[in-house]
């Protein structure tokens, strides 16, 4: 059970969700048909010592075709991670573009777009975490003589805490546009620090700045997320503080932000995939008011007015 100063390494609680982000990753990697390619994500999980999460693994107990639990939980994975890792790229590499230089990503956990991306000249990559999990990340991406095109700056913080100040004291840079990224972060945080968190953003985030972030829908049951995430060893609702209480998007609007979202769903139809997971209905009782588990979690990209 969570508590207000927890902390985690990358193989409990809420780091243990990021091992299960790297690994779905590793198997849309692995799979004939891509829609991304991140060749660390394998090796974070490997490294982690978890030998049931290894990809080989998962594939060959998929192989098997004997437990349809886990068939459902990796297709729930595989997919999301493909359509949010593809959406979140695409917006990160645009503002980039068009000149957002800074990009600060809260909660990093085992992302590698530091690595993976193709940044502008100039850009530098701030990467907000928990100390223990950015030490397991760094000595992988050293062990693998990791290079990047941008400049890579961790900041060991608990984003519970003042962590713009650390960030500050890294080097960063509040009065030039960022695009700040928040990816599974918001319903691991009770609703009065999501707003605390965003108000902070908003402090550092001039005109033309960018923020992404995914977060359930009200109507979200998270039973049926919780269900898939058992296969792997996680009780999400034993980590989820927040499920759609804070309406962060209609918040942004309200405080000089203005949004655009899409269901992951609809980034999974268009992009040629379909999943009969995420098309289920979110409850048994009403199918038709709930909507599909596809349409229960938004990808959000907000511009700074």
């Amino acid at each position: 059970m969570r508590t207000k100063d927890d902390q985690w390494s990358i193989t409990d609680s809420v780091g243990r969700t990021a091992l299960l982000v790297a690994l779905g990753r590793a198997l849309e990697t692995r799979s004939d048909s891509a829609l991304i390619s991140d060749p660390f994500a394998a090796q974070f999980v490997a490294d982690s010592g978890e030998t049931d999460l290894a990809p080989e693994h998962i594939e060959a107990l998929l192989d098997a075709d004997d437990d349809p639990t886990l068939t459902r939980a990796i297709d729930l994975l595989r997919n999301m991670m493909a359509a949010r890792t593809q959406r979140i790229d695409a917006a990160l590499t645009t503002a980039n573009a068009h000149g957002c230089l800074q990009v600060a990503i809260l909660a990093s956990g085992l992302d590698a777009r530091a690595y993976r991306l193709p940044w502008r000249a100039g850009t530098t990559v701030f990467e907000i975490d928990q100390p223990a999990v950015l030490d397991f990340k760094n000595r992988t991406l050293e062990r693998l003589d990791a290079t990047t095109e941008a400049t890579r700056v961790t900041v060991a913080c608990d984003l519970r805490e003042d962590w713009l100040s650390a960030l500050t004291g890294a080097g960063f840079r509040s009065d030039r546009p960022t695009v700040w990224l928040c990816e599974g972060l918001l319903p691991y945080l009770t609703s009065a620090d999501q707003e605390r968190l965003l108000t902070t953003i908003g402090a550092a985030a001039p005109a033309d700045s960018v923020l992404v972030f995914d977060v359930p829908r009200a109507s979200f049951d998270l039973s049926r997320m919780d269900f898939q995430a058992q296969a792997f060893g996680v009780e999400i609702d034993e980590l989820m503080l927040d499920v759609g209480e804070f309406a962060a998007q209609d918040w942004l609007e309200n405080n000089g932000w203005t949004t655009d979202s899409d269901t992951i769903g609809a980034l999974l139809t268009s992009y040629g995939r379909s999943s009969v997971v995420f098309t289920e209905p979110t409850t048994d009782t009403d199918p038709q008011a709930a909507g599909t588990v596809g349409d229960a979690i938004d990808l959000v990209v907000a511009h700074r007015r």
